[in-house]
């Protein structure tokens, strides 16, 4: 069986001291992937937190007007240490976003219970230029080729999943269904093995990478939350286990220090010190999320 833990949205705001304190304990054996936010808008460090706070009542107006753009390349401590724990093989890297912002006039459609203002590829648009361009930019800046798109909101339409597809990245997630995803040759084996799995195990997820044609997949992964609970993640964790398959823990570094929602004195990175420790027992192959969808 095989592990990744996926952190999305180290951006311009990011500490490399808040990323120590996450990860240092676990790097040398699972390097994470710190999914980047090239360009963030907005003062994201008070956002983040006010958002998590108000939810749906947040003041979107001013929210939309905070719209300055910090580009990640003017944290030069930040830059300097994501490329010595590249070059040290103890964090991985790959694409998240390029502003972390929906600013589409019209949306492909309805989302409920969901920030979509965040969903910058749920789009109308063809974004695939913007991916590419942002993708190439932090290449260069940190020395390292990227391989790997994971969605802001884990939001996907159509012509964002075509635009990353077009722009060479492997994605983890995204909600795109597997009947309306790539139908080269390898995509239509791929849509029948997910459709034979699920007729014999309905209630579980499909548990692997899928290979297609020139990018790799993997459907499902599994968020650590300020209200997920440690039994609902070694669940998950030992039904994909039963198949010998690949579990990818996704989480965001911001929120390690919020209390669970269910019990103020456990922390979220409690929580994942707890799985993790879980886990341990068995014999798992622990990779980035880069060497797991590359391979």
């Amino acid at each position: 069986m095989r592990f990744a833990l996926r952190d999305d949205d180290t951006n311009f705001f990011t500490s490399p001291e808040a990323l120590e304190s996450c990860y240092r304990n676990i790097w040398d054996i699972l390097p994470p992937t710190l999914c980047l936010i090239s360009k963030v808008k907005g003062n994201w460090a008070h956002w983040v937190h006010h958002i998590y706070r108000e939810k749906q009542t947040t003041d979107w107006q001013a929210w939309e007007r905070d719209n300055t753009v910090y580009p990640i390349e003017q944290n030069n401590g930040l830059v300097d240490f994501l490329k010595e724990k590249i070059k040290a093989g103890k964090l991985d890297v790959g694409f998240h976003a390029k502003y972390h912002r929906n600013e589409d006039d019209t949306l492909p459609g309805e989302v409920t219970a969901n920030y979509v203002r965040g969903a910058e590829f749920y789009t109308n648009r063809d974004l695939s230029q913007d991916i590419s361009t942002e993708v190439a930019h932090l290449n260069e800046l940190l020395d390292y080729k990227i391989s790997v798109f994971t969605p802001p909101q884990n939001l996907l339409s159509l012509k964002g999943y075509e635009a990353v597809i077009r722009s060479g990245l492997n994605i983890c997630g995204g909600g795109i269904s597997f009947y309306k995803k790539q139908k080269d040759y390898r995509g239509l084996i791929n849509l029948t093995k997910q459709a034979v799995f699920k007729l014999r195990y309905s209630a579980f997820d499909y548990p692997y990478v899928l290979h297609f044609g020139n990018h790799a997949e993997i459907p499902y992964h599994y968020p650590l939350q300020p209200d997920t609970e440690l039994k609902a993640l070694i669940r998950k964790f030992e039904e994909v286990r039963r198949f010998d398959g690949d579990f990818v823990l996704s989480t965001h570094y911001v929120e390690m220090d919020y209390p669970t929602t269910y019990d103020p004195k456990k922390s979220m990175k409690n929580i994942l010190e707890e799985f993790l420790s879980y886990i341990g027992k068995y014999k798992l192959e622990y990779m980035s999320l880069s060497k797991l969808l590359g391979s």
